[in-house]
């Protein structure tokens, strides 16, 4: 095979990872697939195949509709390891669940979705729309992938919007109107709080992590029953998620005067 050849086989494989990717839980047919990505159905079958066969792609036995393997998931943990956005919220996350007992995730930015690529389980185990690490939801559902949108800039906001502008309604019949809505009340406060629209039972609350020069990366967040839902909760966890964001950004930003300031909170939590 020559190289031009390969190099196009990598990219034609690479874009159908893509279109899997915005299909969805429910994943998508081949037809489906191959009409989004432009492809002829004979190739986008042959790639596909061959995508299962490694395991980054996953199709059940006599199934017609193509997933996200767990493979992703796998490769996405290790990427985040090390010097990187996990590593560095690892303390955080371990603080926060000692201290508030719910359960505690950071969600990444990947595209036009916010991935969790860590999380510790609470005192109580609650449902989550990512379901477990790796998992995702378009930008713009629920508190952590809203912490991130409504901070960005707006012309990169509305790109999203559009794009993901279809895909909203699968989640409690959201709409675009409703996320510019939630956008402006979320600047106002400087955190996302969902009072369990998205499911019954379930709130949460996040704030966003900004690298300098490239906007939110990242949100912290906290996951808990609707049942606690107060002012003073709210206040409270907002102020948490604050604090131990002020840690994390200054290990992503190094030139960030907060990593020298004399009076920041330590990592064990003392001053």
């Amino acid at each position: 095979m020559s190289d031009r050849l390969g190099t196009q086989l990598l990219d034609r494989a690479v874009a159908l990872l893509d279109v899997v990717a915005d299909g969805g839980s429910d994943g998508l047919s081949l037809k489906e697939i191959a009409e989004r990505s432009g492809l002829n159905t004979a190739t986008a079958h042959r790639i596909l195949t061959s995508l299962v066969g490694h395991r980054l792609l996953s199709r059940p036995a006599g199934g017609r509709r193509y997933r996200l393997g767990t493979k992703l998931m796998v490769f996405g943990a290790k990427a985040a390891v090390g010097p990187g956005l996990r590593s560095q919220c690892q303390p955080a996350l371990q603080r926060l669940r000692r201290r508030t007992g719910e359960m505690v995730a950071v969600m990444a930015r990947h595209n036009h979705d916010s991935v969790c690529i860590d999380r510790r389980d609470g005192d109580t185990v609650v449902q989550t729309l990512t379901g477990a690490i790796g998992g995702s939801v378009p930008l713009g559902v629920a508190s952590g992938s809203m912490a991130m949108l409504a901070f960005m800039p707006e012309d990169e906001r509305e790109f999203i919007l559009k794009a993901n502008g279809q895909r909203y309604g699968a989640y409690s019949g959201l709409t675009v109107e409703r996320v510019r809505e939630t956008i402006a009340e979320v600047r106002e406060k400087g955190y996302a709080l969902d009072p369990g629209e998205f499911l019954v039972g379930i709130a949460g609350i996040a704030v966003p992590i900004v690298a300098m020069e490239t906007g939110p990366v990242a949100s912290l967040g906290l996951t808990f029953l609707t049942a606690k839902l107060t002012p003073e909760l709210v206040a409270a966890y907002a102020a948490l998620l604050r604090e131990e964001v002020e840690l994390i950004e200054p290990l992503l930003n190094p030139l960030d005067t907060r990593l020298r300031s004399p009076d920041r909170i330590m990592a064990d939590g003392s001053r």
